[in-house]
Order: structure tokens, then sequence, then C-alpha cells
């Protein structure tokens, strides 16, 4: 087995719950599909489940912590709401390439957005902050110079307990690829 193969084995075995319980479950089987030799097979199935289950929790606790520093207030907004539902998510997308923290967040974000919108999420502003702080993750691109959004809610303010439906605009802008980007956020 090549070493190529044998890291795309180990990225499935810690990032992917079920083909890691199918792995454990017949390792050969398994082995089989991917076209590997039974010799190869017999290897794989010697790692330890235990172990190999505690570094993808690992993995997983540290793309939580990366996501909790990109959507902060969404984090606090939602307390232990926010855990429960990464790892609902995190089994539904796994992050690749350069940008994959970013993308990572944006990407929970959306799914953040769906869930408060099909379940009923509280707070009832969560589905608005999660978008503002989304927008201001795909703004940072310095190929982005302006993005505009409307809301329900006055998302800028800094104490969100208590919000009341204000509908609000806020605007992300830069003049070049070089300038600083710029934000205003006004409530009607």
């Amino acid at each position: 087995m090549g070493l190529a193969q044998t890291q795309e084995v180990l990225a499935q075995l810690y990032t992917n719950t079920d083909f890691r319980e199918r792995f454990f479950a017949n390792p050969e089987t398994v082995c089989v599909e991917l076209g590997l030799s039974s010799d190869e097979a017999q290897k794989l199935a010697q790692l330890s489940v235990q172990e190999v289950n505690i570094f993808a929790n690992s993995l997983k606790w540290k793309r939580l912590g990366e996501v909790r520093e990109l959507l902060p207030r969404t984090a606090r907004a939602l307390g232990k709401n926010f855990t429960a539902l990464f790892w609902r998510y995190a089994q539904t997308y796994l992050p690749k390439g350069i940008k994959k923290h970013r993308e990572d967040a944006i990407a929970f974000a959306n799914f953040i957005a769906t869930v408060a919108e099909e379940e009923n999420l509280y707070p009832p502003w969560i589905s608005d902050l999660v978008r503002y702080e989304k927008i201001w993750l795909l703004a940072y691109e310095p190929t982005s110079y302006l993005n505009i959004c409307w809301f329900r809610y006055p998302i800028g303010i800094t104490n969100p307990e208590g919000m009341k439906h204000q509908p609000t605009i806020a605007i992300w802008f830069r003049f070049s690829k070089q300038s600083q980007l710029r934000h205003i956020v006004h409530s009607l």
C-alpha cells in the first residue's frame, strides 16, 4: 500500500464516523472494497479502536475550537447548544483546502441557520446573528469589496439579551484589495 493510499484510509478513519464503524466491524471487507491486499488489511485491522476513537474525537474538539473562535457571538448566544449543534453538523461536513477553518465556520453557520428555521432554535434572533458573523467571514476575502445585508434584529449591539425586532442594515466595504475592511450597522 502506498503512502498516499494509507493516508487516505487513515484520514477516513479519523474523520468519518460511519466509515470508522464499518471498518472496525469488518476491516477485511472494507479493505477489499478499497482495493487493499489482505496483508494491508491485517495491518490496518491491528489499529486500536479506542485509540482511533480518541484521536478522532480530539480532531473534532480542535475543529470545534477553531469554529468557536470564528463565530464567537453565536457561540456565546447558543451556549451548550453550540457544541451539540456542532457535533450534529460535523457528521455531515468535512472541510478541505487551505482556508478550511474559515470554510468550516461558514458551512456551520449555514447549518445553524437551517436548523434555526426548521426547529425554531432559541433565541429567535440567532439566525440573524449567525448570518451576520458569516458575512464577516465572507467580507474578509480581499476580493470582496461590498456586502450589504438586511436583518430583522439589531445584530450590531453588544448585549443581545432581550433583543426586540428592529430592521437593521449592515454594510461591509473596502475600496481596493489592500484597503482596510470597513463596517457600518444601522438600525431603522
